[in-house]
């Protein structure tokens, strides 16, 4: 079991018991007490359960079910945000400057960063952040504002004044819809406002998006298809609709 499913396991159970003991979790899911310890520990960093002796309680039920909706978005379609992630490594050059858009797929893709290259990153995801931090080699600027606690990003005036004044190579953007007709949409009104400032500060914009996202359309569109260079998904998409998306002149690369 990898470690989002074991933990979204972890939150769940300790939703329906209210606490739960370190011992018992490492039998349940065949792992050592360390494994558990690090998880609980993730856990714990986000807010989402308070770390005890021998084990973890929950924090209030608002809470857990804002962390139980954030790991089951993060879990969807998870091999093939996995895939995209790292196809979209390819298009990364060395010393680049990169914005990071919050969103799972963002997620999977700023693991695989390359450990080696010279970036400087540019988020306003608290969960991306966190992954970028671990690396010496990657320069981390973050934007601050208002949590948003069920993506765990950050939005508000403060981030697209942010972003009005940064300047980046290539944008990794995320949307919620993709549609010839409505271009990138996201439900998230807040966020749409910074997600505009990121696309005029970046020199190219690529979204990561998988397959069930295309022919979706959210509550606000962000920007249309045109200002977009290259989407990449997974070859689940249909190639009817593939072919749609490429004769309306969409540059689609199949991860």
């Amino acid at each position: 079991m990898i470690a989002e499913k074991r933990r979204q396991e972890i939150l769940r159970l300790i939703e329906k018991e209210g606490s739960i003991r370190i011992s018992k979790l490492g039998k349940l899911f065949n792992v050592t007490d360390m494994t558990i310890r690090r998880d609980i520990d993730y856990l714990s960093r986000q807010g989402l359960v308070r770390r005890v002796h021998g084990g973890a309680i929950s924090e209030t039920e608002g809470n857990i079910n804002l962390a139980t909706t954030f790991l089951k978005r993060n879990m969807e379609y998870i091999q093939e945000k996995e895939i995209i992630g790292k196809k979209a490594q390819e298009f990364i050059p060395d010393n680049s400057t990169i914005i990071i858009d919050g969103g799972s797929t963002n997620e999977c893709f700023a693991r695989y960063l390359d450990p080696k290259k010279n970036l400087r990153v540019i988020t306003h995801a608290l969960n991306i952040a966190w992954i970028v931090s671990n690396n010496e080699n990657h320069e981390l600027l973050m934007a601050g504002g208002i949590l948003n606690r069920l993506t765990m990003t950050f939005n508000g005036l403060e981030v697209e004044n942010f972003y009005n004044e940064v300047n980046a190579d290539i944008l990794f953007v995320s949307a919620s819809g993709i549609s010839i007709e409505e271009g990138l949409t996201d439900p998230e009104w807040l966020d749409t406002s910074f997600k505009k400032s990121m696309i005029k500060s970046s020199r190219k914009v690529i979204t990561l998006a998988d397959h069930h996202k295309f022919d979706l359309v959210t509550s606000r569109t962000f920007a249309p298809l045109t200002a977009v260079d290259i989407i990449i998904t997974d070859a689940k998409l249909p190639p009817e609709v593939r072919r749609r998306y490429i004769e309306a002149g969409v540059n689609i690369v199949l991860a």
